[in-house]
């Protein structure tokens, strides 16, 4: 079967091997999984970017929050409907087609949401194609965590450019940036190998791309689908509720709904709610960063550790102490812009633990979901984390209005559901033990 001539997944038939997983990773794979992770970081900047204007936004225009929660509910709408969008242009026609058009359609102004909501579910499904077991998880997850260096470089250019430029440059940076970049990634970006693997007429395009990895014999593995008179397969949508899959397709469907309510929370309102609490804009931006900063290093740590132990231990520990860290948060006393220096600590603190835990996520989703449906499958684990973003676009500006004790209660909360979907889920990342790990 072409499933095996590519990776030894759970999906595999049996006695098949994984092609991949049996050699070296190779240049050519980790500048593939780089360019991959660079539209992630495009999609961290751009969706973050009203965030960051809000307080200049409210104090320019003079509107109130409850409106300006309605604006970011309707971008989060957009991204749900390209999350399942994506994943099923992904899955019917391809990994490389879904991700440029993802990024490219985000250029457009109103649209943007429609496209930057396929780009993490597809760049995850994408990079776990190009890797081999042992590095699979700390590949998808340094993708996904590539929003929050995306956000990382957002949050320091607000630093810098509203005090003085205003924000509309925020958004001028923003779109000349992801045009060029997707330009680019036009000409440069292959398709993915497993994909290709299941289709038996693009046997040459994925003859090509094996040999540019450096495989032992990329024509006879290439061509294996041919030799057996396969045709193209593709699972239809309802195998995600079907006896196999039914009970991780739903818990990670609640784990991300609860997780993106949180990040998102974070991302939309963090600032404001910082800036009503007395701090400056440029301090509330760089809270923002530093929870960003947490989650890239956190996410980092996380994937190394799923390694190591598996990533249910991992990932229900990561929940639990984000959701002490949110308590902390509710009862330290800001008003005023007091206890600044304990705030940014505990941002950082809450995306180390928290915000790593959503990353990281992606690489059980990667796992737990077969070939034949993984872009649809992480494209709803997404679906499910926009409806949260959009709860959170209208709440937040609720919350904001109870201080930190009703916002940070509420993302403590929202940590502890979101444990107990990681405590549901059956289709963990298991643990590879050391040696297999670093073979």
């Amino acid at each position: 079967m072409a499933v095996a001539t590519i990776e030894g997944s759970s999906s595999s038939p049996a006695g098949s091997g994984g092609m991949l997983d049996d050699i070296p990773m190779s240049s050519y794979q980790i500048w593939s999984v780089l360019m991959i992770a660079a539209t992630v970081i495009l999609d961290g900047l751009d969706n973050q970017m009203l965030g960051l204007a809000a307080p200049s936004l409210l104090k320019e225009w003079g509107i109130d929050r409850t409106a300006l929660g309605s604006v970011f509910a309707l971008g989060f709408v957009g991204m749900a409907i390209g999350t399942l969008t994506s994943g099923w242009v992904g899955d019917r026609f391809g990994r490389r087609g879904a991700l440029i058009a993802g990024a490219g359609v985000a250029i457009f102004g109103i649209l943007a949401g429609v496209g930057l909501g396929g780009v993490p579910g597809t760049a995850s499904a994408m990079i776990a194609e190009f890797t081999p077991v042992r590095w699979r998880s700390v590949a998808v997850t340094f993708g996904v965590v590539c929003v929050s260096i995306g956000g990382i470089l957002g949050g320091v250019a607000a630093a810098l450019i509203l005090p003085g430029l205003g924000w509309r440059w925020l958004f001028y940076m923003g779109g000349v940036v992801t045009m060029i970049f997707v330009t680019w990634l036009w000409f440069v970006l292959p398709e993915s190998p497993r994909y290709l693997a299941e289709r038996p007429d693009r046997a040459a395009e994925l003859d090509r791309i094996l040999r540019r990895i450096g495989h032992p014999d990329p024509a006879s593995a290439a061509h294996i689908p041919l030799a057996a008179g396969e045709a193209p397969r593709y699972e239809p949508m309802r195998n995600l509720f079907g006896p196999a899959l039914l009970r991780d397709t739903l818990a990670l469907a609640v784990a991300m709904f609860s997780g993106m309510f949180m990040i998102y929370l974070m991302f939309n309102w963090a600032p404001t709610m910082l800036n009503s609490a007395g701090f400056g804009l440029q301090t509330a931006s760089l809270g923002l960063t530093s929870f960003n900063m947490g989650g890239t290093i956190g996410a980092m740590i996380a994937s190394l550790a799923i390694i190591r132990f598996g990533s249910r231990p991992v990932l229900i520990l990561m929940a639990v102490i984000g959701a002490a860290v949110c308590a902390t948060l509710a009862l330290l006393p800001i008003s005023g812009g007091r206890n600044e220096a304990a705030v940014l600590a505990c941002l950082g603190a809450l995306g180390l633990f928290a915000s790593a835990a959503q990353s990281a996520m992606f690489a059980v989703g990667a796992h737990a979901f077969p070939t034949g449906l993984r872009a649809r499958g992480l494209g709803l684990m997404g679906a499910a984390g926009r409806v949260g973003a959009i709860v959170s676009a209208v709440a937040g500006a609720l919350l904001i209005d109870w201080g930190n004790l009703g916002f940070f209660s509420a993302l403590a909360a929202l940590m502890l559901v979101n444990a107990l979907g990681f405590i549901a889920v059956r289709g963990h990342v298991p643990a590879l033990g050391r040696k297999d790990a670093l073979s």
